[in-house]
């Protein structure tokens, strides 16, 4: 008997591009440095029966969609990264804006993950929200979620991957402030979420969902978790004076991200044993990418 293969994705790729019509498959797709992928199509609406009896026949399925997220390594190449940003926000020079009053530079992105020889194309994907996180000795990570329209088995490829030295690491931060005070900074979020409605709105008679809309407001938010200090170059405490007295904190960056007029949310550092750390959590108005050409 021959043995069985078990495909783990240990040669799995995600390549994003965008859509010149929602719906409609790129061409021209970009591979990314792949972590994970939870996209997927989502046929779970069985209709009840019509009749009392009678086992439901051909049409049995509602309409279909595709949600979850993809998991990249970031890389601040436009090249690499331009496309998945040019979703959330628009580009000036080397910014990538994003926020509640930024118009964005591309409507919806193809989206075609390889599980390692298993290869399923997905169209139609409205970014819904995108994280980036900033840990310890990794990779700046980027999640990204979407709400899509379909999906198709396509036959896997040959695929090159962008060159490693791309990738962002913790390291390579240049700096973290706020309110233009330097940081000491253990680890951060930043994240954007774009409220999107669509998957109960299809036309009479059609197979798929329509274009997915996305409500307002946007929402930016951040996370730096701090140590308790009062020291010049690391004052987290004339943060939390700006705190209670309900006035914003300023310009929240960390390397090349820029959160613009930040105000802290959330709750004063907890008492207890050792070094006292705690969570700086705000929302700001806009977040701006610098990349590089």
């Amino acid at each position: 008997m021959a043995a069985s293969t078990v495909k783990i994705g240990d040669n799995g790729i995600i390549q994003i591009g965008p859509e010149t019509t929602y719906g409609t498959a790129t061409a021209a797709y970009v591979p990314q440095h792949s972590r994970a992928a939870t996209l997927g199509f989502r046929r779970d609406n069985l209709l009840p029966s019509p009749r009392l009896g009678q086992t439901p026949g051909v049409r049995e399925y509602g309409v279909p969609f595709a949600d979850g997220e993809i998991v990249l390594a970031y890389d601040n190449s436009r090249a690499v990264i331009g496309d998945l940003l040019a979703t959330a926000g628009n580009l000036a020079t080397n910014d990538y804006t994003i926020g509640s009053s930024t118009a964005v530079d591309e409507d919806s992105l193809s989206q075609w993950i390889d599980y390692g020889g298993y290869a399923i194309q997905y169209t139609g994907g409205i970014l819904n929200s995108l994280r980036f996180e900033f840990q310890p000795d990794s990779p700046i990570v980027v999640t990204a979620s979407f709400l899509g329209r379909n999906a198709t088995k396509v036959t896997p490829g040959t695929y090159t991957k962008p060159d490693i030295t791309g990738v962002v690491w913790e390291s390579d931060i240049s700096a973290t402030t706020i309110g233009a005070v330097p940081m000491c900074s253990l680890a951060g979020t930043v994240e954007v979420q774009f409220p999107v409605e669509g998957t109960d709105r299809h036309c009479l008679g059609g197979s798929f969902i329509k274009q997915p809309v996305r409500l307002l407001p946007i929402v930016t938010t951040g996370s730096l978790t701090v140590e308790l200090d009062d020291s010049t170059g690391a004052d987290s405490e004339a943060i939390l004076d700006l705190y209670l007295a309900g006035t914003t904190i300023g310009d929240s960056v960390i390397g090349d991200f820029t959160l613009s007029n930040c105000y802290m949310t959330g709750e004063t550092p907890a008492l207890g044993e050792g070094i006292t750390q705690f969570p700086i959590n705000f929302t700001a108005e806009n977040l701006i990418i610098t990349t590089i050409a």
